[in-house]
C-alpha cells in the first residue's frame, strides 16, 4: 500500500483526536487547521482499498474510510473547516455523513444475495462464475494499458477453494483462501473491486465457520484462519462471536479474541454484550473493546466495575486503563476504591501495567489509606512499574516517611524496607531515581538497604585488575 499523503495522515489524526473526546480537543484544533490549509490548494482522493490482517490503525483514514463503508473519498479544494470537521466526527463515529457540494463519496458495492442452492449441494461449494476482469480493451482506444493478467489466477483460486471444501480438505482450502484474499491486494486498481466480490462470494458463511473449527484444533493454522477472517468483516465477526461467546476459558479461542480487537466492524456487535447476562460474553466483550479503545464503550465499561463476578471487573479494569488518562483515570480511582480487596489488586495491577504519571498520585493516596497488606503491595508494586516523575517522588516519600512514636502517619519500619526492595525490583528509571534518594537521604537501617540494593545494581567500576 502506497505512503498517505501528508492530507491523509493529518486527517486521520484528526479523527483520532475527536474520538479521543475532551482530551485530544488542543490536538484537533491544530490538526484541523493543518488539513484545511493542506486541502486549500488543490482537491484530494483517497481510496480505501483492501487492507490485510494489520492492526486496526485509530489513526489511519483508510481504516475509517473502510468502517464507513467507503470505497473512495474526494475533498475539493478550498472545502471549509468547518465541512472538514463534521467529515472527520462522522468518520470516526456512527452519525451519517454530511452531504456537502465539495466532498464526493463512493461507496463499497454491496453483494446481492445469490439464489437458494440446491439441497444436495453444500452452500459455498459450487464452483465460481467465470470472473471477468477488466483490461484495455474496456477503455477508450488510445488507453495504454495492458489488459489484466490476473483473471486466471482468481480463476484457478476460487476453484481450489471450491474443490478442497467439497471434499472437506479444509486446511487446502484455508490455504487457498488467504492466497485469495492476499491477491485482492495486488490486483490493478481496476480490477480490485471485481475480485474482492468473487473473493466474498467464494468465502461463504459455511467456509468461515468451517476455518475457525480447524482453527480451534489446530493452533499452526490459526494466524492464517485470523487474516482471512478479519478480511471478511463484520459477517466472519459474527461468526467468530458465536464461537467464543459460551466459552468460559478464552485461551483455546485467543487467536479470535486477538482479530476482533483488530476489527472495527465488531465494535457494534460487541457493544450488547457487555449487558449480557452471563459472564463470560461480558468478559471476552471487555477484553476486545479496550484494546480497540472504543469511544462508545467506556460509559458501560465503567458500568461493569460494579458487577458480581470478580473476573468481569479484572477484564472492565484492563480495558479502562488502556485508554488515555484523561478519559479512565475516574474508572480507575473507582476501581482501587472497591469494597472487594481482590478487585483493588487487580485495578493496581492494571495500572502498573500501562499507567502513566497521572496514575501515580492516585494510587498513592490509595496506597496510604490501604489496610489489607496482601492489596497494599500490590499497590506499591504498581507505583514501581510507572515511568514518570510523579512516581519516583512519590516512592522516595514513602520510603523516607518514618512513622512517628505518637503518630500514625508513615510508614513502619518493615514496610519502609518492603518500598526499598520494590523500588530495587521495580523496571523503570523513575524506580532508580526514588533509590538514589533514599540512599542520599534516609538513615539507619532503611539507608543501608537502599545502598546495598543500589551497590548490587551498579556494582562499583574500578578497582584491581
Amino acid at each position: 500500500m502506497t505512503q498517505p499523503s501528508p492530507f491523509e495522515a493529518a486527517y486521520g489524526r484528526l479523527i483520532a483526536a475527536y474520538r479521543a473526546g475532551p482530551s485530544g480537543a488542543a490536538k484537533a484544533t491544530a490538526l484541523l487547521e493543518t488539513v484545511t490549509r493542506l486541502a486549500a490548494a488543490a482537491p484530494v482522493s483517497v481510496e480505501a482499498g483492501l487492507f490485510l490482517s494489520g492492526e486496526y490503525d485509530i489513526a489511519n483514514l483508510r481504516s475509517h474510510l473502510l468502517r464507513r463503508q467507503v470505497e473512495r473519498l474526494a475533498v475539493a479544494a478550498g472545502t471549509p473547516a468547518d465541512t472538514l470537521e463534521a467529515l472527520a466526527r462522522a468518520l470516526g463515529g456512527e452519525g451519517a455523513l454530511p452531504v456537502h457540494p465539495s466532498i464526493g463519496y463512493e461507496m463499497v458495492t454491496q453483494l446481492v444475495p445469490e439464489a437458494p442452492r440446491p439441497l444436495h449441494r453444500p452452500a459455498g461449494t459450487e464452483e465460481s462464475q467465470r470472473l471477468v476482469l477488466m483490461g484495455a480493451q474496456d477503455f477508450v482506444e488510445d488507453d495504454e494499458r495492458a489488459p489484466s493478467a490476473f483473471g486466471a489466477e482468481v480463476e484457478a483460486l476460487t476453484s481450489a477453494v471450491g474443490s478442497a471444501s467439497r471434499r472437506g480438505a479444509w486446511t487446502e482450502a484455508l490455504h487457498a483462501s488467504q492466497a485469495l484474499v492476499r491477491l485482492s491486494s495486488r490486483v490493478p486498481e481496476m480490477d480490485r473491486r471485481t475480485v474482492a466480490i468473487s473473493a466474498r462470494r467464494t468465502l461463504s458463511r459455511p467456509l468461515l465457520a468451517g476455518f475457525i473449527e480447524l482453527a480451534v484444533r489446530t493452533p499452526e493454522e490459526q494466524p492464517r484462519a485470523a487474516e482471512v477472517l478479519q478480511w471478511r468483516g463484520a459477517e466472519a465477526a459474527e461468526l467468530m462471536l458465536d464461537a467464543i461467546r459460551t466459552t468460559e476459558s478464552p485461551e483455546p479461542h485467543r487467536f479470535l479474541l486477538d482479530a476482533l480487537a483488530r476489527m472495527p466492524d465488531a465494535v457494534p456487535l460487541l457493544l450488547p454484550l457487555l449487558q449480557s447476562p452471563q459472564w463470560r460474553e461480558a468478559r471476552h466483550a471487555a477484553e476486545v473493546l479496550g484494546r480497540q479503545m472504543a469511544p462508545e464503550a467506556l460509559r458501560p465499561l465503567r458500568g461493569l466495575l460494579e458487577h458480581p463476578e470478580p473476573r468481569v471487573r479484572r477484564a472492565a479494569l484492563e480495558a479502562l486503563s488502556r485508554y488515555p488518562a484523561a478519559t479512565g483515570i475516574e474508572a480507575m480511582r473507582q476501581g482501587l476504591s472497591h469494597p472487594n480487596p481482590g478487585t483493588r489488586q487487580d485495578a493496581a495491577a492494571a495500572i502498573g501495567q500501562r499507567g502513566g504519571g497521572a496514575l501515580a498520585m492516585p494510587l498513592l493516596a490509595a496506597l496510604e489509606v490501604e489496610r489489607d497488606a496482601a492489596t497494599w503491595l500490590a499497590m506499591l508494586v504498581a507505583l514501581g512499574r510507572i515511568e514518570a516523575p510523579e512516581a519516583a517522588a512519590a516512592l522516595a516519600t514513602l520510603a523516607l516517611r518514618k512513622r512517628g512514636f505518637l503518630s500514625r502517619v508513615g510508614l513502619s519500619l518493615s514496610q519502609r524496607l518492603e518500598v526499598v526492595s520494590v523500588l530495587a525490583s521495580a523496571p523503570t528509571r523513575a524506580a532508580r531515581q526514588a533509590l538514589t534518594r533514599v540512599v542520599r537521604e534516609a538513615e539507619g537501617e532503611v539507608g543501608r538497604a537502599a545502598r546495598g540494593e543500589l551497590d548490587r545494581l551498579e556494582p562499583a567500576v574500578g578497582g584491581g585488575g
